[in-house]
């Protein structure tokens, strides 16, 4: 009995890793000076790597995997192929060896193909906006107004596309290839539930997780609930927190950094609202994500900027920028004075001035 209970595990054992063997078959529609191709983890490579020789622009994968991952096959740091690969599928690839994520062709990885499609379809998209964006600048002022008109139907069009996209796809890590493409505070429904299943389906995922703390940061920033207080550093080495700025009616919550342009573009427009407004009741409370202070003062002194300022000079690790789930720069949030509640989010220019206007004329 015992003999027989050990042949019953090593069958049940090779009928696992066959039902767990991967095996990817590859093409080249072109010669490539490379003798070999690299598969790995895409996140941390360590955790899983090969290498094969590629033979008459031919090459082939074999192996067990435990679970749907996200991979890398490259022929170099920046020529390569994302793959979401599940346990037991056989992959055929036809590649470009100059360009390996430009309209491969998949087959048997329907996670790798949704990444494909979609890629292709926004570059459709993308296509029209930038023939949009050649006109505008030749274009007249009633001409500029319809071609704006134009353009952001597209806009529209896109997000509407890609959020059914991902909704379909929701239960599958090829949903983070495009979840965060979409606003967050427009599509946070989406993000809660892509979140909610991801998370469940593949905890400590660091591809996962990422998506988790956003979501987590949103909810602690959304549009009605109260601005987390922090503290860091003046530009003079002094402590000040948040919510030691008093006496507002308005403050506004500005991220930004030296080295962002489009934030040193945004500033002639913040210094000339703070100009209109401080007096009736505007403060702003700059939190810069600079990493050298000389650089982040000269850049406070050069745009004018005589509002508050603060700093843990820790670039994209600032503890700020991580509590209030900060991706992108300039990133502003407008608060309630009196209590602190956030009653807008990242509207800049003359939207922004807009807004003010509505709460301080």
């Amino acid at each position: 009995m015992k003999f027989l209970s050990v042949i019953l595990l090593v069958i049940a054992h090779l009928f696992v890793g066959a039902q767990n063997q991967v095996s990817i078959q590859g093409t080249f529609n072109g010669e490539t000076s490379g003798t070999e191709i690299v598969l790995e983890n895409f996140l941390n490579p360590t955790a899983f790597s090969q290498k094969t020789e590629i033979k008459d622009n031919k090459f082939s994968f074999s192996f067990e995997a435990e679970g749907e991952e996200i991979y890398k096959l490259k022929l170099s740091t920046d020529n390569f192929l994302a793959l979401v690969i599940v346990p037991g599928e056989k992959i055929s690839l036809t590649l470009n060896p100059e360009s390996l994520g430009i309209m491969p062709i998949v087959e048997g990885s329907p996670n790798t193909v949704f990444i494909y499609d979609v890629q292709k379809a926004l570059a459709e998209f993308n296509l029209k906006q930038d023939s949009l964006n050649k006109a505008y600048q030749t274009a007249d002022v009633d001409q500029r107004k319809e071609i704006e008109t134009e353009y952001f139907a597209i806009d529209h069009d896109k997000n509407v596309f890609l959020s059914a996209e991902v909704k379909k796809n929701s239960s599958s890590l090829a949903a983070l290839f495009y979840v965060e493409q979409l606003n967050i505070d427009e599509y946070f429904p989406l993000y809660v539930e892509v979140d909610s299943i991801l998370n469940v389906k593949f905890p400590g995922h660091p591809a996962t997780q990422g998506l988790h703390n956003k979501v987590i940061s949103n909810k602690a920033t959304a549009i009605g609930s109260t601005a987390p207080d922090f503290s860091q550093l003046t530009p003079e080495g002094e402590e000040k927190s948040l919510y030691s700025v008093t006496g507002a009616k308005i403050i506004i919550v500005d991220f930004w950094a030296s080295w962002c342009k489009p934030c040193r573009a945004e500033n002639p427009n913040m210094v000339s609202l703070y100009a209109d407004y401080h007096a009736k009741g505007l403060e702003i409370f700059g939190v810069s994500l600079d990493k050298d202070s000389a650089s982040w003062v000269r850049a406070i002194e050069s745009d004018k900027l005589t509002w508050y300022h603060v700093s843990d000079l820790q670039g994209w690790r600032s503890s700020a920028a991580a509590l209030y789930g900060v991706g992108s720069i300039p990133s502003m949030f407008i608060l309630d004075g009196t209590n602190f509640k956030i009653i807008a989010k990242n509207i800049r220019g003359a939207q922004l001035r807009e807004f003010v206007g509505s709460k301080l004329d």
